[in-house]
Protein backbone atom coordinates (compact mmCIF):
# COMPACT_ATOMS: atom_id res chain seq x y z
CA UNK A 1 0.00 0.00 0.00
CA UNK A 2 1.58 3.25 -1.09
CA UNK A 3 0.86 6.73 0.18
CA UNK A 4 0.07 9.20 -2.53
CA UNK A 5 -0.11 12.93 -1.92
CA UNK A 6 -1.84 14.19 -4.95
CA UNK A 7 -4.74 16.55 -5.13
CA UNK A 8 -7.14 14.02 -6.62
CA UNK A 9 -6.66 11.75 -3.57
CA UNK A 10 -8.43 14.19 -1.24
CA UNK A 11 -12.03 13.36 -0.49
CA UNK A 12 -14.59 16.16 -0.03
CA UNK A 13 -15.61 14.83 3.38
CA UNK A 14 -12.00 14.97 4.64
CA UNK A 15 -12.22 18.73 5.24
CA UNK A 16 -15.14 18.18 7.62
CA UNK A 17 -13.06 15.74 9.66
CA UNK A 18 -9.71 17.47 9.35
CA UNK A 19 -10.80 20.95 10.49
CA UNK A 20 -12.21 19.88 13.90
CA UNK A 21 -9.14 17.68 14.38
CA UNK A 22 -6.79 20.60 13.68
CA UNK A 23 -8.76 22.89 15.99
CA UNK A 24 -8.68 20.27 18.76
CA UNK A 25 -4.90 20.05 18.37
CA UNK A 26 -4.62 23.83 18.70
CA UNK A 27 -3.83 24.55 15.08
CA UNK A 28 -5.82 27.27 13.43
CA UNK A 29 -7.53 30.34 14.80
CA UNK A 30 -7.38 30.43 18.56
CA UNK A 31 -9.68 32.48 20.75
CA UNK A 32 -7.89 35.01 22.95
CA UNK A 33 -7.11 33.83 26.45
CA UNK A 34 -9.42 35.26 29.09
CA UNK A 35 -7.88 38.22 30.92
CA UNK A 36 -6.76 37.43 34.42
CA UNK A 37 -8.00 39.91 36.96
CA UNK A 38 -5.67 40.63 39.84
CA UNK A 39 -7.47 41.49 43.05
CA UNK A 40 -6.12 44.52 44.90
CA UNK A 41 -3.45 44.08 47.53
CA UNK A 42 -5.03 44.22 50.98
CA UNK A 43 -2.52 45.44 53.59
CA UNK A 44 -2.83 44.52 57.25
CA UNK A 45 -2.22 47.96 58.67
CA UNK A 46 -2.37 50.37 55.69
CA UNK A 47 1.21 51.70 56.07
CA UNK A 48 3.91 51.53 53.39
CA UNK A 49 7.61 50.95 54.10
CA UNK A 50 8.79 54.50 53.35
CA UNK A 51 12.16 55.98 54.21
CA UNK A 52 13.27 59.40 55.38
CA UNK A 53 17.02 59.97 54.88
CA UNK A 54 17.46 56.19 54.39
CA UNK A 55 15.81 55.38 57.75
CA UNK A 56 12.62 53.29 57.63
CA UNK A 57 9.49 55.15 58.66
CA UNK A 58 5.99 54.01 57.73
CA UNK A 59 3.89 56.41 55.69
CA UNK A 60 0.81 56.74 53.51
CA UNK A 61 0.87 58.82 50.34
CA UNK A 62 -1.96 60.33 48.37
CA UNK A 63 -1.84 61.89 44.93
CA UNK A 64 -3.67 65.20 44.99
CA UNK A 65 -4.34 67.60 42.10
CA UNK A 66 -1.01 69.24 41.35
CA UNK A 67 0.96 67.45 44.03
CA UNK A 68 1.41 64.83 46.70
CA UNK A 69 0.52 64.43 50.37
CA UNK A 70 2.49 62.21 52.75
CA UNK A 71 1.29 61.22 56.23
CA UNK A 72 3.95 59.67 58.46
CA UNK A 73 3.26 57.09 61.17
CA UNK A 74 4.87 59.35 63.78
CA UNK A 75 1.99 61.81 63.29
CA UNK A 76 3.63 64.30 60.93
CA UNK A 77 2.25 65.09 57.48
CA UNK A 78 3.34 67.28 54.59
CA UNK A 79 1.76 68.46 51.37
CA UNK A 80 3.92 69.01 48.29
CA UNK A 81 2.58 71.08 45.41
CA UNK A 82 3.96 71.64 41.91
CA UNK A 83 6.14 74.73 41.65
CA UNK A 84 4.47 77.15 39.29
CA UNK A 85 6.79 78.70 36.74
CA UNK A 86 9.62 76.17 37.22
CA UNK A 87 7.72 72.93 36.61
CA UNK A 88 10.63 70.58 35.88
CA UNK A 89 14.37 70.65 36.53
CA UNK A 90 17.10 70.06 33.93
CA UNK A 91 16.71 66.26 34.30
CA UNK A 92 12.97 66.41 33.60
CA UNK A 93 11.97 65.70 37.21
CA UNK A 94 9.01 67.52 38.75
CA UNK A 95 9.74 70.27 41.23
CA UNK A 96 7.48 70.43 44.28
CA UNK A 97 7.27 72.94 47.14
CA UNK A 98 6.33 71.87 50.66
CA UNK A 99 4.19 74.07 52.89
CA UNK A 100 7.33 75.35 54.65
CA UNK A 101 8.79 76.64 51.37
CA UNK A 102 11.31 73.85 50.67
CA UNK A 103 11.83 72.80 47.04
CA UNK A 104 11.87 69.05 46.34
CA UNK A 105 12.76 67.19 43.16
CA UNK A 106 10.35 64.31 42.53
CA UNK A 107 11.58 61.29 40.59
CA UNK A 108 9.12 58.63 39.48
CA UNK A 109 10.78 55.31 38.71
CA UNK A 110 9.62 52.72 36.20
CA UNK A 111 8.25 50.38 38.89
CA UNK A 112 6.20 53.25 40.38
CA UNK A 113 8.35 54.14 43.39
CA UNK A 114 8.88 57.84 44.14
CA UNK A 115 11.81 59.72 45.64
CA UNK A 116 11.71 63.32 46.78
CA UNK A 117 15.07 65.07 47.19
CA UNK A 118 15.60 68.46 48.80
CA UNK A 119 18.88 69.60 47.26
CA UNK A 120 19.17 72.58 49.60
CA UNK A 121 19.56 70.42 52.73
CA UNK A 122 20.11 66.90 51.31
CA UNK A 123 16.94 65.36 52.79
CA UNK A 124 15.56 62.42 50.84
CA UNK A 125 12.16 60.70 51.00
CA UNK A 126 11.45 57.31 49.45
CA UNK A 127 7.84 56.17 48.90
CA UNK A 128 7.24 52.70 47.41
CA UNK A 129 4.32 52.10 45.08
CA UNK A 130 3.05 49.00 46.89
CA UNK A 131 2.26 48.00 50.42
CA UNK A 132 4.61 45.44 51.97
CA UNK A 133 3.51 41.85 52.17
CA UNK A 134 4.76 40.78 55.59
CA UNK A 135 4.07 37.51 57.40
CA UNK A 136 0.69 37.57 59.15
CA UNK A 137 0.40 38.39 62.83
CA UNK A 138 -0.25 35.60 65.31
CA UNK A 139 -3.71 34.17 64.75
CA UNK A 140 -4.10 35.67 61.26
CA UNK A 141 -4.17 33.76 58.01
CA UNK A 142 -2.65 36.54 55.93
CA UNK A 143 -3.47 39.92 54.54
CA UNK A 144 -1.96 40.34 51.08
CA UNK A 145 -3.81 39.07 48.03
CA UNK A 146 -2.50 39.31 44.50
Amino acid sequence: MSIRCRRQDWKPWAGGVLLPLLLAMGVGVAAPAPAQTVPPQIPRDGWKDCEYNDKPLACVDAQIPGGLKIRWKDGQSMTYRAVSGKGKDANGSDLLRDRLGGIWRRELFVQGNITLTNEANGNRIFVPLRFPCKPPLKGEVGYCRY
